[in-house]
């Protein structure tokens, strides 16, 4: 990896935004989310990298029970 570029969440991405991050003809990676902005422009060298988040043990049913909670 050459450099790391760290967006605003949220932020808004246009062709000239993403391209001026590389050189012609270099790859770039970015979160799944990221390239969900990029799709309509994105250049065939533009790959992404697919996030997952996993709760262990008792949490994902703390979290539920909390969640839950504020709906009633």
């Amino acid at each position: 990896m050459q450099k790391s570029i760290a967006l605003a969440d949220h932020q808004s991405l246009t062709y000239s935004d993403v391209s001026a991050f590389v050189n012609a003809g270099q790859t770039l990676m970015m979160t799944e989310k990221d390239a969900v902005k990029c799709r309509a422009f994105a250049d065939e060298n533009w790959w992404y990298l697919p996030v997952d988040a996993h709760l262990s043990g008792d949490r994902p049913d703390v979290l539920l029970d909390s969640l839950i909670s504020l709906t009633r």
